[in-house]
């Protein structure tokens, strides 16, 4: 292995080693000792890629943020029509949460306790994905007496139910709450109706 490849492998490792442990003991309890050890990696290694501590979270917070906001936005863009842009972006948070556990568990649940440099990146994040909703206005013949918070509001309630699972270990369980977090987030834009229905078609989907 390259030297730059050894570099980066051992990074990789100390990132994940960060994840993990941020998520077994809290941010607080996920020492510097316990990490490079659970990296396989010394103390110098690790201060050779990272400040301290709180510069290898905040990494750790930024490339996954960057990883999901790009796989929900190509999901999101290959469907046509945008009530099936939402369930598939969903469809995606989901599915990378529930395949990445640690990592979500870090970057969603801890890092409001990490300091406000990542509070504000986990805050940064819920706003990237406000603009996917927008276009949901369109569909509303009542568009203009919708509240200008509602899409922070939906994000929020969104990122409180993927909280909810990872706080109790069980990210896998998303997968069969999509449909109905779908209707939560359609109905404001499309109605009752006709967020019930993407629902269903929702819950077929993931049923076959």
């Amino acid at each position: 292995m390259s030297r730059d490849k050894a570099a980066a492998d051992q990074r990789r490792r100390i990132l994940d080693a960060t994840a993990e442990l941020v998520a077994e003991k809290g941010y607080q309890g996920a020492t510097i000792e316990l990490i490079v050890r659970r990296a396989k990696v010394g103390y110098q290694t690790f201060y050779k890629s990272f400040e301290d501590k709180e510069a290898a979270f905040l990494v750790l917070v930024e490339e996954a943020i960057e990883g999901l906001e790009k796989r929900v936005k190509q999901a999101y863009e290959r469907e046509r029509e945008w009530p099936d842009q939402i369930a598939a972006g969903l469809g995606a948070l989901f599915e990378e949460v529930a395949a990445n556990p640690d990592v979500a568990h870090a970057c969603l649940v801890e890092a409001i306790t990490a300091g406000p440099k990542a509070a504000a990146l986990q805050e940064g994040a819920l706003k990237r994905f406000a603009p996917l909703l927008k276009p949901g206005r369109e569909l509303n013949p009542r568009r203009a007496q919708l509240p200008d918070t509602l899409e922070d509001t939906l994000m929020g309630g969104v990122i409180w139910v993927v909280n909810q699972r990872l706080i109790a270990g069980e990210a896998e369980k998303l997968r069969a709450l999509l449909p109905e977090t779908l209707e939560f987030v359609l109905r404001p834009y499309v109605g009752e109706e006709v967020a019930a229905r993407e629902a269903g078609t929702a819950a077929g989907a993931s049923a076959g």
